[in-house]
Order: C-alpha cells, then structure tokens, then sequence
C-alpha cells in the first residue's frame, strides 16, 4: 500500500470517527438537558409522565455508549442497554467504584479505562440537575487510539526513510578514516607507539559509528517500547547513579529535589532512563566543566508528572532551537545529531511531550510531561465522586 493511500485511509477512518463522536455527544447532551427538565415533569398530569418516561427510556437505550445514572451515594439507579451488555449483572444499587474494579483493569491508560480484553473507554460525566447525583457516559475509544498509534508510526516511518539517507551519509566519513587507520596498520611496517596510535583513533572513529546505530536503533522503536509499571523516584536514583562518572569527570554537580515515592508510571524505565541521561549529557558537553544542573519533579495540577532539566550553561540561540529535535541535526563537530531526536521519540510513545527554553549564555531548561498513575487515579476519582 502506497504512502499516501495509508495517510488517506487514516484521514477518512479520523472523519468517520469524528461524526460518530458528535452523533454520541449530541445524543449525550440531548439526555443531560431532559434529565435536568425531570423536576418540571412532575406536575404534569400523569398520562404526561408516563410518556415523558418512556421517551426518556427510548432516549437512553438509543444512545450507542453506555449510560450510567448515580446517585449521591455513588449507586446505579439506571442505565441503559449498552451499559448492561458492557458492564455486565448486578448494576442496580451498586456502588459504581465495585462496578470499575470488577469490570476494568487497575491501571488506567491517558485517564482512561480499559477491559482485559484491551477495550479503551473514555468516560463523561454531567450532573443530575434535578437532584444529587451524576450521569456517566462511557464512550468506545478503542479503534480511536489504534488510529493515532497508526498515524503516529506512519509519520515516524516516513522520518525514518529520511533518516536512513542521512544515516548513511554520517556513516561514510568516520568508516573511511577508520578504515584509513586500520589498513596502515595492516601494512604493519609503523612503529608500535604510532600503531597504538592509530588503533585508538580508529576503536573511536568505530564507538562514534556504534553510537549512531545504538540512538537510530533507539528511535526505529517508534512508540513499541515494553511497558510496565515503575517508582519515579527509582528513575531519578539510577539516573545520579549512571551520571556520577561523567559529573566527577567535569567537575559539576546535579541537584535534585526529594521525589514523592508514590509517583508510579507506566512506560519503559530503561528508555526513559536514557532520555534523561541524554539531557544531562547535552549540559555537560555544552559547558564542559563547572556546570550546575537542577533536576525538579512534581505533579503539575493537570495530574501530570513534570521532568525539569536545567542548567547554567552557555544556552543556545533562537536558530539552534528551532532545529533542535531534528534528527541529525547538530553543533558539535562529532555529534552524532540523533540524541535529542531519540529523547523526544522515547517521551512521545510514552504520550508526553518536552519543551524546551533556552538563552545564550544563560542556560537551558528542558521541561517533560508524562502521564502519571496517581495523577490518572486522582482525577478520575475528583470525576466520580
């Protein structure tokens, strides 16, 4: 399948979702309006009732994603059709917090639910109006999500075709000069402290290649990284440990602030371990020695945990900024130009996003946001409660 029917295939899979969605939503919104109208109907006569009743019943099991009514005590006092076949016997009287445990996974994905089957449920909730309570509206997300991970990993294939291009290019000078070092070795009529000379040179020209090959390698896994779930206090422990060496070598310091040990995500620690030891090796070779670098975590009040990186180091101008996360782009004369493309490709499949704010001889600052356990869980519940 060519490339450009893939990206019309996804684009007309994203406009039928979207009707879908706004059919549901409307529908949704349709339901929350009459339920809110219920403390008029009561004075109605009864034969007005009982048909407001049943249009209200009719209302509910049209709805394709599922319905849920609660009550002030958090129990199902109604739902409809797609909430039975979805969620299964006993719903009335039940307390809805039961119904997730028994129904969905532990874990929540982007704050949403999800069935062992691998299901994907978004949920909305609207109050009652007429008296306390909620209505939940559980919406299928599941294809949605497939969606994206497609388009995402099409756009990343097509970044990797021209990746490779370049790869090859970057490839081709340190090769030649080692291969240039090798063959005088060969010949075998250098003197040995020359010979050890050039087989330095050449062992580095060849780390310098590894190096590429190790990052492209890196970046190729586009979002399919095995995930589980990890402490982020943990994370930051083994990130001081793996940068102590190079810290020492430098003379400078990294500072961190006291990291909740409640703070769980769920992603790929060694992929986020070297994206941050990326960052912080960006800041040492950037300043050299005598560099502070600051590393701050926290929840931010969107229930996301937030990475700080930040040093007091030379800083960059607007124009190396604007290119920094393009892959092999870069200012060091033997940089490989893949290192932050790597880092930004390993925060993106853990659905985050890094930015990053700079001046020239005032230092750089990296901000990461991931999805975080204890932020999902507590805004899910702020939600149901």
């Amino acid at each position: 399948m060519s490339q450009n029917s893939t990206k019309t295939d996804l684009l007309k899979a994203f406009d039928q979702f979207n009707r879908v969605s706004g059919s549901l939503n409307s529908s949704f919104e349709q339901l929350s309006q009459s339920v809110s109208s219920l403390s008029d109907a009561y004075s109605l006569p009864v034969q007005e009732q009982v048909s407001m009743t049943q249009h209200l019943r009719a209302l509910l099991d049209a709805i394709p994603g599922a319905v849920i009514v609660l009550n002030a005590q958090g129990q199902v006092v109604d739902f409809n059709l797609a909430a039975r076949e979805l969620l299964g016997e006993p719903l009335i009287d039940e307390l809805w917090r039961d119904i997730v445990k028994r129904v969905f996974l532990a874990e929540l994905d982007q704050g949403e639910l999800r069935t062992a089957s691998g299901q994907q449920y978004s949920i909305s909730t609207r109050p009652l109006g007429y008296e306390p309570g909620q209505i939940l509206l559980l919406s299928d997300v599941t294809q949605t999500r497939q969606l994206q991970r497609a388009a995402q990993q099409n756009l990343h294939l097509m970044t990797m075709g021209k990746m490779m291009a370049s790869l090859a290019h970057q490839i081709r000078t340190p090769l030649s000069s080692s291969m240039l070092y090798l063959s005088q070795i060969v010949d075998g009529e250098l003197k040995q402290e020359k010979s050890q000379k050039f087989s330095a040179k050449a062992l580095a020209r060849i780390k310098h290649i590894e190096k590429m090959i190790n990052d492209m390698l890196v970046f190729a896994h586009g979002g399919q990284f095995h995930m589980s779930e990890f402490s982020v206090s943990q994370l930051i422990e083994e990130l001081k440990d793996q940068s102590q060496p190079q810290l020492q070598l430098h003379q400078s310091e990294l500072l961190l602030n006291k990291v909740d040990q409640d703070l769980l995500v769920n992603g790929n620690k060694d992929a986020l371990l070297g994206a941050l030891a990326n960052l912080v090796m960006n800041a040492l070779d950037a300043a050299k020695d005598q560099v502070t670098i600051h590393i701050d975590v926290a929840l931010n009040q969107q229930g996301l945990l937030q990475i700080i990186v930040k040093d007091n180091g030379c800083g960059m101008n607007v124009e190396t900024m604007k290119h920094l996360f393009d892959p092999f782009f870069t200012t060091k004369p033997d940089g490989t130009g893949l290192g932050l493309a790597v880092v930004k490709s390993v925060i993106e499949s853990h659905q985050g996003r890094i930015l990053v704010d700079s001046e020239e001889g005032a230092g750089t600052e990296f901000l990461i946001e991931l999805p975080c356990l204890q932020g999902s869980k507590t805004q899910l519940s702020e939600e149901l409660k």
